[in-house]
């Protein structure tokens, strides 16, 4: 009896990476398909170089968007396990339980993801930068270092490969929080270098932005966090859920209040000036994908308080009407995802 009963934990814990696995690609893929929808809107996608010669091709010019895709996602898996290790499967600095060591193996795989887009992106980005091809940017080596954005990306790169290394084999959730600190400063490079100009309005939109990326990492990450550990700890989920919801109350207030400085010194931006930014919103491209983010933030701040008014109080570990509630929610995160990708291509 106590062998069968072995047995089928063993293949329990096999089944949950390949849901995982499942899970993360259809992820992507929504991500994918709302990123290249939201590009095509707004008029924004790659273009060909019609004369044929010098700066990259098609191909690479579409890697762009993609790497910045792939970082983001990359980025919300290792947040996720992070805040999981730390927040949700808390044990007061003590030493990780099973999950625990589970979810800092994960943010390690996630960092490496992570940090082969940001080098990646890094690539990518001086050669359209630069409008050079990729096999020529050897030539333009030190022009390409001089990039604000790519230097972004190398810094983050590696700040991503140390938090890789570091904890990976971490036994404590006071050492995992160290590598919270650290993802955390990999996230600011990239966000400092979208405004590049110093007009007050783009230095406070700027500034918005570092914490808005911040908030919705981790908000986006906690929920992927309390379905991959949540659902695996069925007896400890009123626990972890309690604990994601105070992090999802906090983390939403951030996103919306730090996205709605950012998107107003964007449009500022774009206008010239406060006084065009509600011209902008109307009349851009831009400003339609702002609108379909916008939407896509409030419905999941809606649908998370319905969850703490309604759900948390009555929640039934076996019912799955509640993860396909969390489910949705990923989704509508995923598409958020994507629009974001397409807006910073616009921006």
């Amino acid at each position: 009896m106590r062998e069968r009963s072995v047995t089928a934990t063993r293949a329990a814990r096999h089944r949950v990476p390949g849901r995982l696995v499942a899970g993360g690609a259809s992820a992507v893929l929504v991500a994918s398909v709302a990123m290249v929808v939201g590009l095509f809107a707004a008029g924004s996608e790659p273009q060909d170089n019609n004369l044929g010669i010098g700066g990259p091709s098609l191909f690479v010019s579409w890697l762009l968007p993609f790497f910045r895709l792939m970082s983001t996602m990359a980025t919300v898996g290792c947040a996720g396990a992070l805040l999981a290790a730390v927040v949700l499967l808390r044990t007061d600095g003590g030493p990780l339980g099973v999950q625990g060591r589970r979810a800092v193996r994960d943010a390690s795989n996630s960092a490496i993801v992570w940090a082969v887009a940001a080098f990646g992106g890094a690539i990518i980005t001086a050669a359209v930068l630069l409008d050079t091809p990729v096999d020529l940017l050897r030539l333009k080596l030190d022009d390409a270092l001089g990039v604000p954005e790519v230097k972004a990306l190398l810094i983050t790169g590696i700040l991503v490969v140390a938090l890789a290394i570091g904890i990976r084999r971490v036994q404590t959730s006071s050492a995992a929080g160290l590598g919270v600190l650290v993802a955390i400063a990999a996230l600011v490079p990239p966000a400092l270098t979208t405004y590049p100009r110093n007009e007050s309005y783009v230095v406070l939109a700027g500034a918005a932005l570092v914490i808005h990326v911040i908030a919705a990492t981790t908000w986006v990450g906690g929920l992927a966090g309390l379905v991959r550990y949540g659902r695996a700890s069925r007896h400890g989920l009123p626990m972890v859920l309690e604990r994601f919801n105070q992090v999802a109350f906090s983390s939403s207030i951030a996103v919306l209040v730090s996205g709605l400085i950012s998107a107003a010194g964007r449009l500022a931006a774009k206008g010239g000036g406060f006084g065009s930014a509600l011209d902008v919103l109307t009349s851009d491209a831009y400003g339609g994908l702002l609108l379909a983010k916008t939407v896509a933030f409030v419905v999941l701040i809606i649908a998370g308080w319905y969850h703490r008014r309604h759900v948390t109080n009555r929640l039934d570990p076996n019912s799955n009407a509640f993860w396909q509630l969390v489910g949705g929610e990923l989704v509508v995160m995923a598409i958020a995802i994507g629009l974001s990708v397409a807006l910073a291509q616009t921006a």
